[in-house]
């Protein structure tokens, strides 16, 4: 059936994906996305759904107020109202919700009643009008797909697979638990159908949109939009927004799986007990990307262990008050570093670094303000930041109000007001709690901070951080990763070899959002799922990334910013 492209993807269950379409509209779209060209017959392979933002229409009844627009990020929280049209069977059923592959991965599943007696030739069970399951996941059993529940307020729990040509009325239970708007989207909307939710209350719409009345008791309805991870092809993975003036059919066989190919997302989110797995790489990006401990080449031969998240430091290399090399560190680096003090160009600059308490700074040249109540001070003063304040003082003959931060002088104990205008070189000062490893400095210090190496870590044949003049460890970033090892080419293997019976010593690890690629499962090997971790030694690498991808990293309470302008005369502002 031929759809528009944004009704096409609207109607998308991230259960089905990978999908594949045919064009049978297409436009030349110039001086946007490359100037990519779709024409009747281009067949677009659709990989991943990922949310931009959200509109809503306010309902009071059946009246619309008017219509916000809501940010994935906003704080407030929501309830989900019911969805009042039941499904009729279970493929509809799971074609319109969000389900994890693994159970673990969500804790709030969605629960949904039967509203009439259902048996099926697969069970001996019989579902009596009522019941409430808790729909968990999927399972795969003879080729066919089937839906895993369990039957709520039953002791001992229940547990039934449901095929997906299974008869019923399923009603969606209402849901009192509080949802944040990214939550909502990513797991919690149906798909071809409206999702309705009620805001929390306390939260005021009218910071949304201030044209909305004062109170607001009716509820949302909600209007996602997506940008589209997709494939086309002889080309890498793209991203399409999904408002494109195209019209398209689906060509995917929806009776066997659609695809063999696999990115390595999809691979980490297999269910553990499928791992280890052997992959072949089919395709992949080639760049010169420093980033990856290991680059990876098609017709690659691969043995997933398992999955793993690992915790990095990003740092920035500071040499002679600049920025040079950035780097990720893994969290077992196991140099000895020393603490050194930050430097803030302005005064402006301490104040944005108190939002952990109190700070310690020392002024590295003079200043002279002129201006009452403003303080002046001289190079080699101490000063306790106390608090950020609003004073009036006259400059230009005329009042303003103007920030300023709150301090005390250590010398004389005086109580002095500085303007976040003031330049000074400051130096911070602490209190230095001695060497030790990164690990240990986070955790009696908040980042960011400043360390110096003074010992390499020896595990490494070049510590590359050792003789840097000073770094400043922005954040502590969780990467997805894939923990794998080379194969032979499958020539060059005995079938009844047992594989794993050694290890390897060079294990590595592959970022799953930093690799795009295509990798075929040539064999899973379940029953190995018991081999001990300590056999998988994490590669010590430290990568120097580019200051570009290092931003992607960044705490955005540390990007440096110019001190504020001195007052200007309003007669010539």
């Amino acid at each position: 059936m031929e759809q528009s492209w944004n009704s096409y993807i609207n109607s998308l269950s991230q259960n089905f994906l990978p999908r594949q379409v045919e064009v049978t509209d297409g436009k030349y779209f110039s001086g946007s996305l490359c100037n990519l060209s779709f024409s009747k017959g281009d067949i677009i392979t659709v990989v991943d759904l990922k949310p931009v933002h959200v509109k809503a229409e306010v309902k009071d009844g059946e009246r619309t107020l008017g219509v916000v627009n809501i940010p994935l990020e906003y704080k407030g929280n929501f309830q989900l109202i019911a969805d009042p049209v039941s499904f009729e069977t279970v493929a509809d059923l799971v074609h319109s919700i969000r389900l994890p592959k693994n159970p673990m991965t969500h804790r709030s599943p969605p629960h949904f009643q039967n509203l009439v007696p259902i048996s099926t030739d697969d069970s001996t069970t019989t579902l009596r009008k009522g019941e409430t399951l808790s729909l968990i996941g999927f399972e795969e059993s003879q080729g066919r797909r089937l839906l895993r529940c369990e039957v709520l307020n039953k002791n001992p729990p229940l547990r039934i697979l449901l095929p997906m040509d299974c008869r019923g009325h399923f009603q969606e239970c209402q849901d009192d638990q509080l949802y944040s708007i990214d939550t909502i989207v990513r797991w919690k909307l149906l798909a071809g159908r409206k999702r309705r939710v009620r805001m929390e209350a306390g939260h005021r719409l009218r910071l949304l949109n201030p044209l909305l009345p004062e109170r607001v008791s009716g509820h949302l309805v909600l209007h996602p939009y997506f940008s589209v991870m997709a494939k086309l092809p002889g080309e890498f993975q793209i991203r399409i927004p999904s408002d494109l003036d195209i019209h398209v059919t689906e060509v995917t066989c929806l009776n066997s799986k659609p695809f063999i190919l696999m990115t390595m997302r999809q691979i980490y989110g297999m269910e553990s007990n499928r791992f280890p797995v052997r992959i072949k790489i089919m395709s992949t990006v080639l760049s010169e990307n420093k980033v990856l401990p290991k680059p990876l080449k098609c017709g690659q031969l691969l043995t997933i262990l398992r999955t793993k998240e690992l915790k990095k430091f990003v740092a920035t290399e500071i040499s002679q008050g600049k920025k040079r090399r950035c780097f990720l560190i893994p969290y077992t680096y196991q140099g000895q570093v020393l603490r050194r003090g930050r430097y803030f160009y302005a005064v402006s600059d301490v104040a944005a670094a108190m939002h952990h308490g109190q700070l310690f700074f020392r002024a590295s040249r003079d200043y002279t303000s002129g201006l009452e109540p403003f303080a002046s001070f001289t190079a080699n003063e101490c000063f306790l930041a106390l608090k950020k304040s609003v004073v009036s003082a006259e400059i230009h003959s005329e009042l303003h109000r103007v920030e300023v931060l709150k301090c005390l002088n250590i010398a004389t104990k005086t109580h002095v007001k500085l303007p976040l205008f003031a330049e000074g070189d400051f130096l911070e000062l602490f209190d230095d709690s001695g060497p030790g490893t990164l690990q240990e400095l986070c955790h009696i210090t908040k980042l960011p901070c400043h360390i110096r190496v003074i010992s390499p870590d020896l595990s490494m044949a070049r510590d590359p951080l050792y003789g840097t003049e000073e770094l400043r460890i922005e954040n502590i970033i969780v990467e997805q990763c894939l923990i794998a090892k080379d194969e032979a080419l499958p020539e060059d293997i005995d079938i009844s070899e047992d594989l794993y019976r050694e290890w390897p010593e060079t294990t590595f690890e592959i970022p799953i959002e930093k690799l795009n690629c295509e990798a075929l499962v040539v064999e899973e090997r379940s029953w190995t799922a018991d081999v001990g971790e300590e056999k998988y030694t994490s590669l010590q690498s430290i990568q120097e990334i580019t200051e570009e991808e290092s931003l992607a990293f960044d705490n955005g309470l540390i990007i440096p910013c110019p001190p504020p302008p001195l007052p200007k005369p309003r007669s010539l502002s």
